[in-house]
């Protein structure tokens, strides 16, 4: 077995993975999200949580759609996250690249580091209603 295999199948066994699109789910994206507010505030960028209704098949067309540095994420089971991280502005680039697949409504948060993980959600999930 190959090293990459060996991580999937852990993260499989552990719950971390969506049985249903081999994505990330809810604690994984959280446990990303929380680096990328790390790694931001360390390095002086950004990162945008882009939330996005939609099923399994929208959630793997995203991950398709999506730059390989994103986490695509099935946050729920009819919402999918992305988180970006990027130098300046905000998640208008990363909204253009969904829309490509899905004209479903989207909610976002940016982020300097400086959000807890919590706040973002928050935010996000606010933007959606």
């Amino acid at each position: 077995m190959r090293a990459p295999e060996l991580v999937m199948g852990v993260l499989h066994g552990k719950g971390l993975l969506d049985p249903h699109t081999g994505l990330p789910c809810r604690e994984l994206l959280i446990d990303r999200l929380g680096l990328a507010l790390t790694r931001v505030r360390t390095h002086g960028t950004l990162v945008s949580l882009v939330l996005v209704p939609g099923d399994a098949d929208i959630a793997v067309q995203l991950r398709r759609t999506m730059r390989d540095d994103h986490t695509v994420a099935q946050y729920e089971p009819d919402l999918v996250a992305i988180i970006a991280e990027h130098p300046h502005g905000d998640a208008k680039p990363i909204i253009e690249r969904v829309r490509t697949v899905t004209n479903a409504r989207t909610g976002w948060s940016t982020s300097d580091g400086t959000a807890r993980v919590h706040e973002m959600l928050f935010r996000a999930e606010a933007a959606l209603i």
